[in-house]
């Protein structure tokens, strides 16, 4: 009888311990998926918070009347994609009209209407009316339901475009992502 109560004794001053370890365990595995850092995108004159390591691409498109080089950075981290593009219109006229042309292409590209959601003001953007937050909701070519959170600025002769698309925007981590931009 006294042995098993010196078990039941140690089991209980154990439970403790093994309950701790447990819970460790189990916060060690609800790591965020959103693992944000801040990037100098290259070439790009602009910094940003991405939630996961994105990838570089170029291609070449017409904006504005001109075929020119637009530079992508983007990663996929929660079910959304994250991504900053840039490009250099060669003159502050024309990044105007650019931005119009890409606001235009983001709503026909998800085949939905773009709704302006707010002004955007990133430190170190040329002032602009059309800089500006758009929320488009559209269809895939599956016929699966997206959803984009997107901002527009230029900074000189430089346009940019942030986005996130997904079947459901994360309207904190579009805040987050969008207010981390910075033009230098």
């Amino acid at each position: 009888m006294i042995q098993t109560m010196k078990l039941s004794v140690r089991h209980a001053q154990a439970f403790p311990a093994w309950l701790c370890l447990a819970c460790l365990a189990i916060l060690a595995g609800c790591t965020p998926s959103l693992d944000w850092r801040e990037l100098n995108v290259e070439g790009s004159g602009v910094s940003a918070l991405f939630p996961c390591r994105p990838e570089n691409r170029v291609r070449q498109v017409n904006l504005a009347g001109m075929a020119v080089q637009m530079h992508l950075a983007s990663c996929t981290a929660s079910g959304s994609n994250f991504a900053l593009s840039h490009l250099d219109a060669g003159d502050p006229v024309k990044a105007g009209l650019a931005l119009e042309q890409l606001q235009s292409l983001t709503a026909a590209n998800m085949g939905g209407t773009p709704t302006v959601t707010g002004p955007c003001n990133v430190p170190g953007m040329t002032p602009s009316p059309l800089a500006r937050r758009l929320a488009v909701k559209g269809v895939r070519g599956d016929g699966a339901a997206i959803e984009a959170e997107a901002i527009y600025f230029s900074r000189g002769s430089f346009v940019y475009q942030a986005t996130l698309v997904g079947s459901h925007v994360d309207k904190e981590a579009a805040d987050t992502f969008f207010a981390s931009l910075k033009a230098e």
